[in-house]
């Protein structure tokens, strides 16, 4: 089974969604987390079938918030390497 690592950027940046919401609404920055959570495993079940940037970046968007996932694989692992919601572009 292929482990999960974030990116420190893609780490803090996953904190953030959910303190820039929580400030608002705590259980609904609960539920953006689950969705984003929801979108990482299926990038472990179905790791090559996400949308391919590059010959070493996919992205996957969740569905519900459109978050992107942007995530590279290396052997065994699952890097996620940065996470958004804004329309320009990650690197």
């Amino acid at each position: 089974m292929l482990r999960v690592k974030f990116f420190k950027k893609a780490r803090e940046q996953y904190i953030n969604i959910w303190k820039y919401i929580a400030k608002d609404n705590i259980l609904y920055a609960n539920e953006v987390l689950d969705k984003i959570d929801k979108s990482i495993e299926m990038i472990i079940i179905y790791p090559n079938i996400w949308n391919q940037i590059d010959d070493i970046y996919r992205k996957i968007v969740e569905p519900n918030y459109r978050f992107k996932i942007i995530y590279k694989i290396k052997k065994d692992t699952i890097y996620i390497v940065w996470i958004y919601r804004e329309q320009n572009s990650w690197r």
